[in-house]
């Protein structure tokens, strides 16, 4: 598995343990996943892509107010289409 799909699948996993969490405690364990692969892909821009919806989504939910179901299928659907596009 290359590193791309290895962040898309790590980030996976984080939206979808984060989902449970409070907006202000999800958007924090986002943030701070988003900020550990902070080091950019050369040549990546699906990664950018995908990066970019969830640092919207995460911007989002530090305002404090709560994600709803579509604003979750959305940074989940924009994470996993990187991961079935690099299988």
């Amino acid at each position: 598995m290359n590193l791309e799909a290895q962040l898309a699948t790590a980030a996976l996993d984080t939206l979808h343990g984060s989902r449970a969490l409070p907006a202000a405690e999800a958007a924090t364990e986002l943030r701070d996943f988003l900020d550990s692969i902070s080091t950019p892909i050369p040549n990546s821009a699906r990664l950018a892509d995908a990066s970019d919806a969830l640092k919207t989504f995460i911007s989002k939910l530090e305002t404090g107010n709560a994600a709803t179901n579509d604003d979750w299928g959305y940074a989940i659907q924009a994470m996993e289409s990187l991961a079935n596009e690099i299988r």
